[in-house]
């Protein structure tokens, strides 16, 4: 099973489009890839916890205005 940061990886080395395919570049590109595509996650895993606790928040603040 392919991680979803192999799956990151991949797609922004894609978009780089060089004309190289992922499997035939290098293991330090990849690597190099694979470090951008964790970063990435972590940072979209940050952003969705601020907009789930910013979520929550606004809806315990439409509970204290009915109470």
């Amino acid at each position: 099973m392919i991680s979803q940061v192999e799956n990151v990886a991949r797609a922004f080395y894609d978009a780089k489009d060089d004309g190289q395919s992922w499997e035939q570049a290098p293991e330090n590109i990849k690597e190099e890839f694979r470090l951008y595509a964790r970063e990435a996650i972590m940072l979209h895993s940050q952003l969705q916890l601020q907009k789930s606790d910013a979520a929550v928040e606004s809806m315990l603040g439409s509970l204290s205005v009915a109470a």
